[in-house]
């Protein structure tokens, strides 16, 4: 590993905003860092056909004759309230990467994508004996994944892998992620003069008030949680509103739960405006499929003995969150998220330590060792 170049990387990959859908200015710094090196690239049709700028970056790397490995980083951010500067201010304290508070870091998932640009020059650099490799830049994660949901998995033959975007520790690897869906509920209502006619309009954001005061919020048990997040509706205060409209998203690691969960809101609704002259709809789309991977498979064998031999602890992780393991794992592509050591993640407090950075390179390139 070269300290210096891998520290660069990640400050000038930080300084690039890379929205989710705008992923351009950092897919045109990779691709320009992978040319440099002689390797092919290429871009998938994800952009286009997800509404964004930039497609999927796939490369390929040989490796001694045992069976190709893979490894994902994303290339896009969220969008803090207030947005994104047109350059974020990346500055180094002791040894910490982070910003001026104004904006965040991206570190998730920069240092995915330092590490994995490293990990090429190394591959250039040294004759060692690696798994061959292929590694895919996804974009649109932030947003439920699509990159890595679109992705071809004929494009790829590697059946395991690692996921660089893992926001723990150094050391640690998620192997439990819960199915993710999100629902739109529409309630409708009635539009009427609200001085004038009253009594002729049914009002939407009073309807679904009520429904909102029964449904399930928050965490259900230990392996479920819902939240409504997002609420439109009204357009004036003398016209009563007729359609309000809700957005949620609904997790979990058991998918029978996950069921009845959904069952249980659809029928709070309609019990709630049963009464009423309001009618409501409920349309749910599945985000991401859960995984639970098992300790025996290659990946997690791997990556515990590379911790064993550089004397780090190993710990197995499950997360309530998610991202492109999920739709990479229902694939059929065996793959767990690789603690970086991000920390702060979507918040103007965003850093990382150079030194997690570089262990986490270290620990990756001992688990990709052919022995």
């Amino acid at each position: 590993m070269n300290i210096d170049r891998i520290n660069k990387t990640l400050i000038e990959l930080c300084e690039i905003p890379s929205p989710s859908k705008y992923e351009r200015p950092i897919a045109d710094y990779i691709l320009a860092r992978i040319n440099a090196l002689g390797l092919d690239i290429v871009e998938d049709s994800a952009g286009y056909d997800l509404d964004g700028d930039t497609g999927n970056l796939i490369v390929k790397v040989d490796g001694n004759k045992s069976s190709p490995f893979l490894l994902t980083a994303h290339m896009d951010t969220v969008v803090p309230i207030g947005g994104l500067p047109d350059r974020i201010n990346v500055n180094i304290s002791d040894g910490v990467v982070h910003t001026d508070h104004n904006s965040i870091l991206g570190a998730d998932d920069k240092a995915g994508i330092a590490i994995a640009l490293e990990l090429l020059h190394h591959r250039i650099e040294n004759v060692s004996d690696l798994h061959p490799l292929e590694i895919v830049f996804t974009v649109q994660e932030e947003i439920g994944a699509r990159g890595a949901a679109y992705l071809d998995k004929n494009s790829i033959s590697a059946k395991q892998g690692f996921v660089l975007d893992g926001d723990t520790p150094v050391g640690t690897v998620i192997v439990r992620a819960p199915h993710k869906l999100r629902y739109d509920l529409v309630v409708r209502g009635v539009a009427a003069h609200a001085a004038l006619e009253p009594e002729k309009g049914v009002n939407a954001i009073g309807a679904i008030s009520s429904v909102v005061n029964a449904l399930p919020c928050g965490r259900i048990d230990n392996n479920t949680v819902t939240n409504y997040g997002i609420m439109q509706g009204g357009s004036a205060t003398n016209v009563i509103p007729d359609r309000v409209d809700l957005v949620g998203e609904l997790r979990g690691h058991d998918l029978a739960k996950v069921q009845f969960v959904q069952k249980q809101i659809q029928e709070i609704t309609d019990h709630v405006l049963e009464d009423s002259r309001a009618a409501a709809e409920i349309t749910w789309t599945p985000l991401y499929p859960g995984y639970s991977v098992s300790l025996n498979e290659l990946c997690v064998q791997y990556f515990a003995l590379a911790c064993n031999k550089l004397d780090m602890q190993v710990d197995y992780i499950t997360t309530d969150g998610g991202g492109d393991a999920n739709p990479l794992n229902g694939a059929g592509v065996i793959c767990v998220p690789f603690g970086l050591g991000m920390k702060a993640i979507h918040t103007n407090q965003e850093h990382i330590m150079l030194s997690d950075l570089h262990n986490a390179f270290h620990l990756l390139l001992e688990c990709l060792i052919v022995t």
